[in-house]
C-alpha cells in the first residue's frame, strides 16, 4: 500500500469571549454549516459520531467523523473514518480579559478529493474567523 503524504494547515484567532462559551459553541457541530464554507450538512449518530456533508471544488463528499478527544476548554479532536482522509484537533486557550485563542489545526489527504494546500488554508481561516464573529456576538448580548 502506498504511503500518504498529509498535508497539514493551522491558524489561530483570538476572540473577545470567555473560553466555556467558545468551548460550548464548537461542541455544537450540527451548527457548522451556519459558518463554515463548504460544510454542507452534519447529523449525529451518536455521542462520537456524526455523518458530515461537505464540498470542494465543486464535489460533494460524505463523511463519517469521530470525536476522539474532548478535554473540557482546553480541546477537541477528530478525525473521518470513511470519506476523504483528514483528522485534526482544535484547542482552546485563556488569552486573558475575557479573551480565547481558539488554534484549529488539521491535516488532510491530498488524493482524496480536498482542494490543494492554499484553497484549504483559505477557507480554514475564513471559517474560523466566522467562528470568532459569531462567538463575540453572542459573549457581546450575554453581557448586556
Amino acid at each position: 500500500m502506498p504511503s500518504v503524504s498529509f498535508v497539514p494547515v493551522e491558524y489561530t484567532v483570538v476572540a473577545q469571549a470567555p473560553i466555556q462559551a467558545v468551548y460550548d459553541r464548537w461542541n455544537r457541530v450540527e451548527e457548522f454549516p451556519s459558518f463554515m464554507e463548504g460544510v454542507r450538512e452534519i447529523a449525529w449518530l451518536d455521542e462520537k459520531r456524526f455523518n458530515l456533508v461537505s464540498e470542494a471544488s465543486g464535489k460533494l463528499f460524505t463523511s463519517i467523523c469521530e470525536i476522539t478527544l474532548r478535554i473540557p476548554e482546553r480541546r477537541i479532536a477528530w478525525r473521518t473514518l470513511d470519506g476523504p482522509d483528514s483528522s485534526g484537533v482544535v484547542c482552546f486557550q485563556n488569552a486573558g480579559s475575557g479573551r480565547t485563542e481558539i488554534t484549529l489545526k488539521m491535516r488532510y489527504d491530498p488524493t482524496t478529493g480536498w482542494e490543494d494546500r492554499a484553497q484549504v488554508e483559505s477557507r480554514l481561516q475564513r471559517n474560523l474567523r466566522r467562528f470568532k464573529e459569531i462567538v463575540e456576538k453572542v459573549a457581546a448580548t450575554t453581557k448586556s
